[in-house]
């Protein structure tokens, strides 16, 4: 009966230890949509996570540790969103430029301040790997089955389809979401037909 008790008592402690955690990470995250990083202080944290500061620096250490994980995370979350519903170029472009909406202004904080920040560089370099990833998956049928051919196709889906684009017609030029829809499916479409025409 003590084992029992005692494994009950464990369980809840742990429970109530990830629940901590995740409210420390959503307040990270929450905070990182509305300041840059030099502007968020560990308090700051603390304070929006409703915990003690002590409690932030015993279960990460540091605000880049905070920051980091959660990042990290939120980008895992941002590739479950893309999955596109038909294989065919349109529909992968919809998920993405949807994905593209809703992260924008986090997305662009991010990579405002990479340079001066190694721990967002970390997570940068990580999501770009999953980008080139979900393109490769996203257009398998359109690519090379190997070799450099297949790497600068890649690339240059890579090119046509990154946030810097999104954020060039859907920001500075004032397009509609539409139509910056059709012009990544244009760039993207004359890529494989490029590589048709060969």
């Amino acid at each position: 009966m003590k084992s029992a008790r005692r494994s009950y008592r464990q369980g809840a402690r742990a429970h109530a230890a990830e629940q901590t955690r995740e409210r420390i990470l959503d307040a990270a995250v929450a905070l990182f949509w509305e300041r840059d990083p030099d502007d968020i202080t560990l308090d700051d944290l603390a304070a929006y996570a409703d915990v003690t500061l002590q409690t932030v620096l015993r279960k990460f250490g540091s605000k880049d540790a905070v920051f980091s994980a959660a990042l990290e995370e939120r980008s895992g979350t941002v590739m479950e969103t893309r999955e596109p519903p038909a294989p065919d170029p349109k529909s992968a472009i919809a998920v993405l430029v949807a994905s593209y909406e809703q992260i924008a202004d986090w997305n662009w904080r991010v990579l405002r301040h990479e340079t001066a920040q190694p721990m967002l560089r970390k997570v940068l370099a990580a999501a770009r790997v999953q980008h080139r990833a979900w393109i490769e998956s996203s257009f398998a049928s359109a690519l090379p089955a190997r070799g450099r051919a297949r790497e600068r196709m890649i690339d240059a889906l890579f090119t046509a389809l990154d946030f810097y684009v999104w954020k060039l017609h859907r920001r500075d030029l004032g397009r509609s979401r539409e139509d910056t829809e059709d012009l990544m499916l244009g760039l993207v479409e004359a890529i494989i037909r490029a590589r048709s025409d060969r």
